[in-house]
């Protein structure tokens, strides 16, 4: 046997080697089916049409240009682009060069910087060229024909010329005007904001006088605070800071007509300005939301206490007594006690008890003498500030007040052991210097 026939032996006793399988193709990665790669879609095909379909989908509630709902509809057209893969042409470089959202730092771009971002796809047949015509057609789609019409009327912001540039000294062709997407949705912003523009000085001076905005909500939190944060919003949209907040949002808030809700912002803010909690105007702001739906939740949001409704009935039986008319003295002849000679009485003896109703001022005693009897101030008493501080059962007010008491397990019902014990310790605080009003 040759070396050429031992060579096809072994050849023939050594099994042959299988050729491995081609790598799986490199698939692109993208967050959503419509992002992945920049090339452009083919929307001829049935894949790209069902993008173009899909991606220019009207919103189902049209907007119709008001200033209050644009944070909403900016918010939809940003979702959108994101997920079908075009939310770089709402990325705008702004004078500087910083990239600026459009959607939500619109009050930091011009309108050259929009138009500028605008002409580097337009000029192009990419992906970003097609997603300005898509982001064109979905706000037509989603705006009311009024707003689209007057929207119309600002076209030539939104055309721009995105025929090739040319060099120095040729003679450039003829102008290719499109009309972009972004510089429309920039148009649309500048619409809606110039008829109610805010501008930061209004702004910060709204954020600087919140009592009056908790008027114009007639003490409702919730629409406090949707008119608070909208402009909040409106500083960030131009990246100004927001002023310090704290104090004005508990000025607003103790400006509400509830009762309860007023005092338990009045603890919170003892609370923070004794050191004990630390809060941001955020935090204070979702407290006293949370707060206000509990009190609507259980049917207690504006309900009178029954404090509250003795002072009115007090408050108005003095004001019905003071302003009787004076009428003739009868003689014994007459008929003696009359009805208006009772009326009189009555009114020389509210004025006589007005001083009751009077709470001392800062530094004033909280203690007094008149006609022979001590009184004290006690600020759980609505009704009547001053009270015997021995009562004719020989109780002393001071631990027997039971106002305080009713004060303090309604404290303790809605767990604020806090604020109960502030409630409790405030008759130590009464202080022992005494007048003496006996005439």
């Amino acid at each position: 046997m040759d070396n050429d026939q031992v060579q096809a032996l072994v050849q023939a006793a050594v099994p042959p080697q299988a050729v491995p399988p081609p790598p799986p193709p490199v698939v692109p990665f993208a967050v959503t089916p419509a992002g992945a790669g920049n090339a452009a879609w083919d929307f001829t095909s049935s894949t790209g049409l069902k993008i173009f379909i899909a991606s220019t989908a009207p919103f189902s509630h049209p907007y119709d240009g008001k200033e209050a709902f644009l944070k909403d509809f900016l918010r939809k057209i940003y979702q959108r682009a994101e997920s079908y893969g075009w939310s770089t042409i709402l990325i705008v470089a702004d004078a500087s060069g910083e990239q600026r959202n459009i959607t939500t730092q619109h009050g930091c771009l011009k309108l050259t910087d929009v138009q500028t971002h605008a002409i580097t796809y337009l000029r192009l047949t990419g992906r970003e060229h097609q997603a300005s015509a898509c982001l064109r057609k979905l706000i037509l789609g989603s705006i009311t024909p009024k707003l689209a019409d007057r929207l119309t009327t600002r076209s030539k912001g939104y055309t721009v010329d995105a025929s090739a540039a040319v060099a120095p000294g040729v003679n450039p062709n003829a102008p290719v005007m499109k009309e972009d997407g972004t510089c429309m949705l920039f148009e649309l912003i500048r619409l809606v904001s110039v008829e109610t523009r805010a501008t930061v000085t209004i702004v910060t001076a709204n954020l600087n006088n919140l009592e009056q905005l908790m008027e114009k909500a007639k003490s409702n939190v919730e629409d406090f605070d949707i008119a608070v944060r909208d402009l909040i919003h409106q500083l960030d949209s131009k990246s100004v800071a927001v002023p310090p907040m704290l104090h004005n949002l508990f000025a607003g808030y103790v400006n509400c007509s509830d009762t309860v809700f007023v005092r338990y912002i009045a603890r919170k803010q003892e609370a923070y300005e004794d050191g004990t909690i630390g809060i941001t105007y955020d935090e204070l702001m979702k407290m006293a939301l949370e707060k206000y739906k509990i009190l609507i939740d259980k049917d207690l949001w504006l309900k009178k206490t029954d404090d509250e409704h003795e002072i009115n009935a007090l408050r108005s039986e003095l004001t019905s007594l003071k302003a009787f008319p004076a009428a003739k003295k009868p003689s014994i002849s007459e008929g003696g006690d009359t009805a208006a000679k009772k009326a009189q009485r009555q009114a020389k003896c509210a004025d006589k008890f007005a001083w009751k109703l009077v709470e001392p001022k800062q530094g004033e005693p909280k203690e007094k003498t008149v006609n022979n009897k001590e009184y004290m101030y006690c600020p759980y008493h609505d009704t009547t500030k001053w009270v015997l501080k021995i009562n004719d059962k020989g109780v002393d007010h001071r631990t027997g007040c039971t106002k305080m008491k009713e004060a303090m397990a309604a404290s303790a019902q809605v767990k604020d052991d806090a604020g109960a014990t502030a409630l409790a310790n405030a008759m130590e605080d009464v202080g022992t210097a005494t007048v003496d009003m006996n005439p």
